[in-house]
């Protein structure tokens, strides 16, 4: 009966971070949704990308420290020591970590954990880890006063699939711009407009479908057309271009995709 009302109380702490999404209180209501499914002292969300100073989200304290937060020392430039983010800039994958999957193996020995970490996080932590986009990254903190067991792990793992379309999906919410600017990539974009200003529309059409590998009768099919129709434009839009072949089209495609990189 008792892990009847926790799953009940569980489900009405989801529903109330589903309805926070895309608003102010989602990062703080999921905090609160973590500490009831799996207890901890006090948890942080960040965001990260490249080499700048982590964003601080949402902070959740149980309030069990009477110090002041130790978000301002941390962020002064403490947080070049942390071992997760150390981890994240080399390209840590999605996924739930404990400390000792990053740390160093004598990181309990270092100053840096006995003169900071102790007091403002505890014994142990874990960090739910989601890349946004190449250098941008959100974490989860959980820390705790001891040590967590693989029983915890195994919880947050559990946990993981659904917290991370949670996490995408109010990113994009609130982030609509970067998300657009996310799904389209450079190819894409330079398929976009390659040849736009010499070819017509179904020329274009028809040099995308060639350069992402379809042959005349596949383009056919999915045109609708006949064979001898898309042959003929083929034979147009090469003359156009001043190649011969589809190899010379994937080389003008290559050299004009290398012409619209930004230079460094």
């Amino acid at each position: 009966m008792h892990t009847l009302f926790e799953a009940a109380a569980h489900h009405q702490g989801l529903a109330k971070v589903v309805e926070q999404l895309g608003r102010p209180g989602f990062w703080q209501q999921t905090l609160v949704l973590l500490n009831q499914m799996l207890p901890f002292d006090n948890g942080l969300v960040i965001f990260t990308e490249h080499d700048q100073p982590p964003v601080v989200l949402a902070e959740f304290d149980r309030g069990l420290r009477s110090a002041p937060s130790p978000m301002p020392l941390y962020l002064s430039g403490l947080y070049l020591l942390d071992p997760f983010i150390q981890a994240m800039g080399e390209g840590l994958a999605d996924g739930v970590y404990r400390m000792e999957d990053v740390a160093p193996d004598e990181f309990r020995q270092s100053d840096y954990f006995r003169n900071y970490f102790r007091s403002a996080i505890g014994e142990d932590e874990l960090q739910l880890i989601l890349n946004l986009a190449p250098g941008q990254m959100l974490a989860i903190s959980l820390g705790a006063s001891q040590r967590f067991e693989t029983a915890h792990l195994g919880q947050m793992t559990l946990y993981t699939p659904w917290l991370m379309a949670l996490l995408r999906q109010h990113w994009r919410l609130q982030h609509p711009e970067q998300d657009q600017q996310a799904r389209v990539t450079p190819v894409e974009h330079a398929l976009e407009h390659f040849g736009s200003d010499t070819l017509s529309a179904r020329e274009l059409e028809i040099a995308r479908l060639v350069l992402r590998g379809n042959s005349s009768k596949a383009i056919a099919k999915r045109l609708a057309i006949s064979q001898e129709t898309v042959k003929v434009h083929r034979r147009n839009l090469y003359a156009k271009l001043g190649v011969s072949s589809q190899s010379e089209l994937f080389s003008l495609f290559l050299q004009r995709l290398g012409q619209a990189q930004p230079q460094e």
